[in-house]
């Protein structure tokens, strides 16, 4: 109980004292070459835990200190990210434009070897400790929009991935939305982004217990290296400011097993812990 009281009284303290301290700006992403909102872009400081997300129509509340000197970077999955230079902000640069990646999407064959089903993650739904995310008291919740939850992932052979399951143990959201995001792993930290589609993971009002999503449509493959897989805290509704939080239950361990930024540009932080979220896929054989 001490561990879980203490998890969300650090969220919740370092969301008001950063609150107090910013002032408020509003704007809108929008596709370059159609003019039309990129739903859902993440706009954050790199290096810091200053960001937000966008909603469906590409519109940001974004929360900067008073006197703004540092990058700005939009980005989205499919697109290329967009610097907004500290002096762009300063002129009153609002609307930010983002080119989209032209990719040739592959087909994907698995009949050339045999393969057998295996999980990857933790598929146990009980641990010692709750993970909250959330803004109890608070009229809003954007400026934690951006922020990501995830797991170390060894596949050892190249894996295609089926489902995507995570446990929710509380949620007290109508609504919540979450992008997942695939990494590279550079010394037991997310390195480069390999998503190359915007997977998407809807949690239906107040919703707990195992949340499952079907990837086959996407036709994800991991080639057997180590891989970070996150999800993104994207949009989430609720009326009353009273008791808005989520969380997902975590298990202590020696190695390191969790990962976790406070938005889509800050740093990386690693935990010997593991998240309740995993995988169902089809490995190849030897």
């Amino acid at each position: 109980m001490v561990d879980k009281l203490c998890l969300f009284l650090l969220v919740s303290l370092a969301s008001f004292t950063s609150q107090a301290q910013m002032v408020t700006a509003t704007g809108q992403v929008l596709n370059a070459q159609t003019k039309e909102p990129v739903p859902f872009a993440i706009l954050g400081v790199p290096g810091k835990a200053i960001g937000t997300a966008a909603d469906e129509q590409g519109r940001y509340v974004l929360r900067l200190p008073p006197d703004v000197h540092d990058t700005l970077l939009v980005s989205c999955v499919g697109f290329m990210p967009y610097v907004v230079a500290p002096t762009q902000w300063q002129a009153g640069q609002r609307v930010f434009q983002l080119q989209p990646l032209h990719q040739v999407l592959e087909g994907v064959t698995i009949q050339s070897r045999k393969v057998q089903p295996a999980k990857l993650g933790r598929t146990a739904e009980k641990a010692d400790v709750r993970w909250m995310a959330g803004s109890s008291g608070k009229t809003t919740v954007d400026d934690e929009w951006g922020w990501e939850l995830g797991t170390l992932l060894t596949p050892g052979r190249r894996s295609y991935l089926e489902e995507l399951y995570v446990y929710f143990t509380d949620n007290k959201y109508e609504r919540l939305r979450f992008r997942l995001n695939l990494y590279t792993v550079r010394g037991n930290h997310p390195d480069q982004l390999i998503s190359t589609q915007d997977v998407q993971l809807l949690c239906p009002p107040s919703r707990t217990g195992w949340l499952k999503l079907d990837l086959r449509p996407y036709h994800l493959v991991l080639n057997g290296q180590p891989v970070a897989a996150t999800l993104q805290w994207l949009q989430s509704e609720k009326q009353a400011p009273e008791n808005k939080y989520f969380s997902i239950p975590v298990v202590r361990q020696k190695q390191p097993g969790m990962v976790e930024r406070e938005n889509g540009q800050a740093v990386w932080t690693v935990h010997n812990l593991l998240p309740s979220f995993y995988f169902t896929v089809l490995t190849e054989e030897k």
